[in-house]
């Protein structure tokens, strides 16, 4: 059965293309950004830039780039560099598998444009990849998952390098998150007034009722189908890629494993003919 392409009015915060059409707006795109990172983070987050769909390219054309659909960066606090966040709104349930190695390779695109030659890691900013999902990541009905680095043997150490990854899951229930946090998921899945329920939220609708209604992103929204299914093809085909892989991965198991055995039976074979020698040359001497 075909879905219905839903209207520009139907679209909801989590969808890519309302969320990148908001964050791109001169007045409303810092705003929103700030709100939805200092709910989500915990503290007063002060926006300097909003860069949406920003292409991080690779190093040769035979490596991967990468499109981020919010890359904000944070202004200064004293004589330090703010922090710099991803933030990607997610509803392919395709790119589940592919998270935790999605965002390892964002924030290695991420640190290659931050650090002048000759200048110090001390200097490097903090660095945050933001993933809000429409599906459980991790399969454990929590809103917040939070991934950092740690020393295994040494868990208790503050092994800092600045890198932080958070998936957000709209429909989470466990870990009793905070009340705004919810509010502000639960609205993210369902963009409306209603759900609209506390001032910063009602904030943001006013900058999804001026973006829904807005002439150039009508006009823009009847080309994001063909855009969608470039990216739904693209997705599936990493999918594709990573299940050939691991099943490849299993397959030379199996042929090493079928390897030695051959091996092992050769080897009693051998054994096997080097007993019968000696049984002859012992009945031929008896």
């Amino acid at each position: 059965m075909i879905q219905r392409r839903r209207q520009l009015s139907e679209l909801n915060l989590i969808d890519n293309f309302l969320f990148i059409m908001l964050l791109e707006h001169d007045v409303y795109g810092p705003r929103t950004a700030e709100i939805i990172l200092s709910i989500i983070i915990g503290r007063n987050v002060h926006v300097s830039k909003v860069h949406v769909e920003k292409i991080l390219p690779s190093e040769g054309t035979d490596f991967h780039g990468v499109r981020l659909d919010a890359y904000v960066e944070e202004e200064h606090a004293d004589v330090s560099k703010g922090d710099i966040f991803d933030i990607e709104p997610e509803n392919k349930r395709v790119e589940k598998p592919l998270l935790p190695r999605r965002t390892r390779y964002y924030h290695s695109r991420m640190d290659g444009k931050l650090l002048e030659t000759r200048e110090s890691y001390i200097n490097l900013p903090n660095t945050w990849v933001i993933f809000i999902t429409s599906f459980d990541p991790f399969n454990a009905d929590r809103m917040v998952y939070t991934a950092r680095t740690q020393l295994l043997e040494v868990p208790d150490y503050p092994y800092d390098d600045g890198a932080t990854t958070l998936f957000l899951y709209v429909n989470g229930k466990a870990g009793d998150p905070a009340q705004d946090l919810k509010e502000l998921m639960a609205y993210m899945k369902e963009t409306t007034p209603k759900n609209a329920v506390n001032e910063d939220l009602r904030e943001i609708q006013k900058g999804i009722d001026y973006i829904k209604t807005d002439r150039t992103v009508r006009e823009a929204y009847m080309t994001w189908g063909e855009y969608i299914k470039s990216e739904r093809e693209e997705a599936a085909e990493e999918v594709r890629a990573q299940v050939l892989a691991e099943a490849q991965v299993e397959i030379d198991k199996a042929n090493a494993r079928a390897d030695a055995a051959e091996a092992r039976a050769a080897a009693d074979e051998e054994e096997i003919r080097r007993l019968q020698a000696e049984l002859t040359r012992y009945r031929e001497n008896s």
